[in-house]
């Protein structure tokens, strides 16, 4: 609203950082982290309800946004890495995901041209990309599954 732009180009975001949010929460949970879980958790709280006050804090948490999604995809990165399994990760979903942001970039060029939600989507097209080829690489092929039984 502070920039003037159509409303389908920021209703999207509370409803993004809020999903990012609590899929950085469920890794860490998961992974045995509840204590950061929950100081990230009141981080998160703490900054949505300061984010109405001024328009240089909409700036800041475009950025804060783009760190959090990035986050949570760096994290389920890191746990196919460790793991070098895909387990439940499906390459489908995260390629669409994958597909979203190629398109967000591509209206955000006709819309708006905001640089800032521009480098926020390539970074998560290139995210999304490289947990799509982590998947593919690690997932179970039928000879391996035979080999385990």
């Amino acid at each position: 609203m502070y920039y003037e732009y159509p409303m389908e180009t920021y209703l999207e975001y509370p409803i993004l950082i809020a999903q990012d949010a609590v899929l950085l929460l469920f890794i860490l949970y998961y992974t045995g982290s509840t204590r950061n879980a929950l100081a990230y958790s009141g981080i998160f709280f703490g900054l949505w309800n300061i984010l109405v006050l001024k328009k240089w804090i909409i700036g800041i948490a475009l950025n804060l946004c783009t760190l959090i999604s990035a986050s949570s995809k760096f994290l389920q990165l890191q746990h196919l890495w460790h793991t070098q399994d895909s387990g439940q990760a499906s390459a489908m979903t995260w390629g669409m995901a994958t597909y979203t942001c190629a398109t967000r970039i591509f209206t955000t060029l006709m819309t708006t041209g905001d640089i800032a939600v521009l480098i926020r989507f390539i970074v998560m097209l290139l995210l999304n990309c490289w947990i799509v080829f982590a998947i593919l690489k690690y997932r179970k092929k039928p000879e391996d599954k035979k080999k385990e039984d």
